[in-house]
């Protein structure tokens, strides 16, 4: 047992760590004493509390006013019994708290003082909740008894035990009519049967179904259902809310009806769930390669065609993860091969967020409609090319010869633009004295009638122009609605036609002055005519050519064959054949016996598809022939010259080497100064004459054509370092640099001619010295272009020095054989003129090509560029350009 003196602690701890609320008032409703639980239920501080009368913590409102006063007047008289109230105070921060109280009395006999004691309770959450429910159950009556919707509640086997006030409006029965009994009694047959082979209910769902009226019509319901378990999990009942939706489905057939007649199909796929569906009329126009519920879209993409399908994945992936509407066409292929061409547009349904979570599209079937109008499009790009680029002039004009619409042949026609001549009269082009006529084949069109006439159009700058017009009516619906105008510029054909009338009067002049002669044959073979040098060239006479004479006057022998057989003149074949007949070498006899060489060429007169006769052209070619002659006698002399020069340059080369070689034996002997120096001239002069020889003979095999090029692998870089080396010493005895660069793109190994390629690289590196006195000389490899499927490169070589230059107007004679540019240049530097000739044949028969740029004392740049092939598993390293264009590919 606890003393009074350990009592009193012990309950003061107890008092201030309570969770529920004590408060103690006096007998006249002043707090005394109240604990930290309650203070923190009524958001106050403690001595706030003290200093306030009870009636002060009323929330508002009457029924909170007399609730305290009840509670008030029982606790007064509940002297040895507890009193049970319910408050609603007012909290610190403005809003209600409810507490539930247990209020008692206590009598202190020490001091004769009645107290008053509160135990509180905060129930707020519970009255909230009970007033959440009261709420939903007024909604609840709300709903369902003014709703046109029906809701029931049935047993697990269908037996309806609620049923809506609403459904008697809508189905005609009264609420006791149906409670007791089954749904199915009031389904359509059809659905019945459908809901006992697959089942009446799942866990929750929405179903369509007929529902019978009162009257026996049926009407179309959209059913919410979802099943309600006990504790235990066993079914309890079935909620169902039933819509009418009969116009909707009424609707709704009539758009698949629509769809199908259309050849449209619809879709929606359920991003969040990831459930395609798919109508019918979608799946027809897919040929059912798909089904009526997917949860992949898989069989979806397997039937795009394979070009599209890409192209399709990257739009659906945007709709799906940007939300961006598309519309687009898509060809599709079917089971059978068959393929369609669709039109396709989608949108998407986004959350709150802004991320897509329904995609609900509509494809449409526009196969022949493609095709159609690809008909139509060829249709009109073959109008649309036979007005645009007709060269006719043509118009369309309306019934007042308004002009609709113009191509450009007739904007140059008549020199006007299309704009001026929109909207304007045809009649306004002609001329003053056609306008009439115009007028009047502007009505006979507007009859219908299509006619063809000249008439005379005044051209924008004034020119009077003859033209050619044709008016062809326009039909539409059997109504003239206008008429096309094609005009044609008959101006020159007039023009040329007064050319030929004056020719036909000038004809004998020009027969008189070609020295061609010229001679009309019929088709029987008789002389019609004869010009002035024929008759010449026969010796037949002037006064009268023409009597009595046939072609076997013409005595002639073909030199080589004759085109005909034996028996008759090729002459007469070819006129009696109205053929064309060539002769290139011919003899002809003229009347006193002699004979000259002719070329000559038949050929058919024709006249409007008839033929008249023949026309026999021919040309003394005695002495051409002679020409010609002259000219073989020539060939083959210098083909000797080309012969005797090579025969030469060899016989030469081989006591010109015995003497290079006992000078240079000569050389390593012991000899003075005096001699020294001659076996140095001789030496010398040994060598050039060497070179000498060898360019000559190069330019003879050359020019016979027996120069044989080789091709096999070579080092680039060692024959660029071996030139330069060549030429180093020669180089800083004149204090010139000398550099040489290889472009690191080219491979290291190349195929070709490297002793000819070595050889022009010599010529032009040795002029280049030759010609400088001071400053430098370069030699360069670069890469222009590659082609790694030939397996070539074109390579550019080029030799550049400070030298003297080369004058523009002399540059022509740098590659002709035996050519100099000054003979004072010749005295000082020497040489043959035979080395840029012999460089330019070389490279001309490698296939490439050489030039200079040069300016008169600023150096010259030699470049010269071969195409060359890589050995197999060679490439330009580091290549980074693309393939060479076709007209300079390696």
């Amino acid at each position: 047992m606890f003393s009074a003196a350990q009592r009193l602690p012990l309950l003061e701890h107890m008092y201030n760590h309570a969770p529920t609320g004590i408060a103690i008032f006096s007998r006249d409703g002043k707090c005394l004493y109240v604990n930290p639980a309650l203070c923190l239920m009524v958001g106050y501080k403690q001595e706030e509390l003290l200093k306030t009368r009870y009636y002060h913590l009323l929330y508002k409102g009457d029924k909170d006013r007399q609730a305290l006063r009840d509670a008030y007047t029982g606790w007064l008289k509940a002297t040895d019994q507890v009193y049970k109230a319910e408050l609603r105070l007012r909290h610190q921060r403005g809003t209600s708290v409810w507490l539930s109280l247990e209020l008692t009395i206590f009598d202190d006999p020490a001091t004769g003082q009645t107290y008053l004691i509160a135990y509180a309770m905060d129930i707020t959450e519970k009255k909230d909740m009970q007033q959440v429910l009261s709420d939903n159950e007024d909604l609840y009556m709300l709903i369902t008894e003014n709703t046109p919707d029906v809701i029931s509640f049935s047993t697990p086997d269908g037996n309806l035990q609620y049923v809506s006030p609403s459904v008697e409006k809508l189905l005609g029965y009264t609420r006791q009519e149906m409670l007791g009994k089954k749904r199915l009694e009031f389904y359509h047959a059809e659905d019945v049967d459908y809901m006992r082979v697959h089942g009446i209910f799942q866990e929750t769902g929405i179903m369509k179904r007929r529902v019978r009226h009162k009257d026996g019509h049926y009407l179309w319901l959209e059913v919410s259902y979802r099943i309600i378990r006990d504790e235990e999990g066993q079914i309890k009942r079935v909620l169902s809310i039933g819509r009418n939706i009969t116009e909707r489905q009424k609707s709704e057939d009539n758009l698949a009806k629509a769809q199908r007649l259309a050849m449209f199909g619809s879709w929606d796929w359920d991003l969040v769930n990831d459930v395609l569906h798919f109508s019918k009329e979608f799946r027809s126009i897919f040929g059912f390669s798909v089904k009526p519920v997917e949860t992949s879209i898989d069989s979806f993409l397997d039937a795009i065609h394979p070009e599209d399908k890409e192209r399709m994945i990257e739009i659906i992936t945007n709709v799906i993860l940007k939300g961006i509407h598309q519309e687009t066409f898509y060809r599709i292929v079917l089971p059978n091969g068959e393929q369609k061409v669709l039109r396709s547009t989608w949108e998407a349904e986004m959350d709150e967020r802004g991320q897509p979570i329904q995609i609900v599209g509509m494809i449409q079937d526009v196969t022949e409609h493609q095709k159609m109008e690809q008909r139509l499009r060829e249709s009109e790009n073959r109008y649309k090319s036979l007005f645009q680029h007709n060269p006719l002039g043509i118009c369309a004009m309306n019934m007042e010869g308004q002009i609709l619409s113009v191509n450009p042949s007739l904007e140059e026609l008549t020199g006007y633009t299309r704009k001026e001549l929109l909207g304007a009269g045809v009649i306004a082009m002609a001329s003053s004295e056609e306008q009439d006529k115009i007028r009047h084949h502007m009505e006979l069109a507007k009859q219908g009638e299509t006619q063809t006439y000249e008439s005379e159009f005044i051209h924008k700058d004034g020119e009077r122009l003859f033209i050619k017009v044709t008016n062809i009516p326009i039909f539409v619906h059997e109504q003239i609605v206008g008429c096309y105008g094609i005009v044609e510029n008959v101006t020159p054909l007039k023009s040329y036609i007064a050319q030929i009338e004056k020719l036909s009067n000038e004809h004998s002049l020009i027969l008189n002055a070609v020295s061609e002669g010229i001679v009309g044959l019929s088709t029987e073979g008789h002389v019609r005519f004869m010009n002035p040098a024929a008759v010449e060239m026969f010796g037949v006479g002037s006064e009268n050519p023409l009597s009595g004479t046939r072609t076997d006057m013409i005595r002639h022998v073909d030199e080589i064959s004759s085109h005909y057989p034996d028996e008759q003149p090729s002459i007469l074949q070819a006129i009696r054949s109205g053929a064309s007949y060539q002769a290139e070498e011919a003899v002809f006899w003229k009347k006193d016996g002699s004979s000259f060489l002719v070329s000559y060429r038949i050929s058919p007169l024709m006249d409007n598809g008839e033929r008249k006769g023949a026309v026999m052209v021919f040309v003394d070619m005695t002495n051409e022939k002679e020409i010609i002659r002259a000219k073989e006698s020539a060939e083959r002399a210098d083909k000797a010259k080309s012969e005797f020069l090579s025969v030469m340059s060899h016989e030469l080369r081989t006591p010109m080497n015995g003497i290079i070689g006992m000078a240079g034996l000569l050389a390593d002997t012991e000899l003075d100064e005096e001699q020294r120096s001659y076996i140095d001239i001789i030496t010398n002069s040994s060598s050039a004459l060497m070179q000498i020889l060898n360019e000559i003979l190069d330019l003879s095999k050359i020019e016979a054509g027996k120069m044989a090029l080789l091709h096999e692998p070579f080092e680039l870089e060692d024959m660029m370092g071996n030139v330069a080396d060549l030429f180093l010493k020669q180089a800083m005895e004149k204090d010139i640099e000398l550099e040489w660069h290889v472009d690191q793109e080219l491979p290291g190994v190349l195929a070709g001619d490297h002793v000819r390629i070595r050889q022009v690289l010599v010529n032009l590196v040795s002029n280049a010295i030759k010609f400088t006195e001071r400053g430098r000389v370069n030699i360069f490899a670069e890469s222009k272009a590659y082609s790694s499927r030939k397996k070539k490169c074109l390579i550019e070589f080029s030799v550049t020095d400070t030298g003297i230059g080369i004058p523009a107007d002399r540059q022509h004679l740098l590659f002709q054989p035996f050519s100099q540019l000054h003979p004072a240049l010749n005295r000082k530097y020497g040489g043959t003129g035979l080395g840029l000739s012999i460089c330019k044949n070389l490279v001309s028969l490698m296939g490439g090509s050489i030039g200079v740029d040069s300016d008169e004392a600023r150096g010259a740049t030699f470049r010269f560029q071969l195409d060359l092939m890589l050995p197999e598993g060679e490439a330009l390293a580091n290549i980074s350009r693309d393939e060479p264009h076709e007209s300079t590919e390696c």
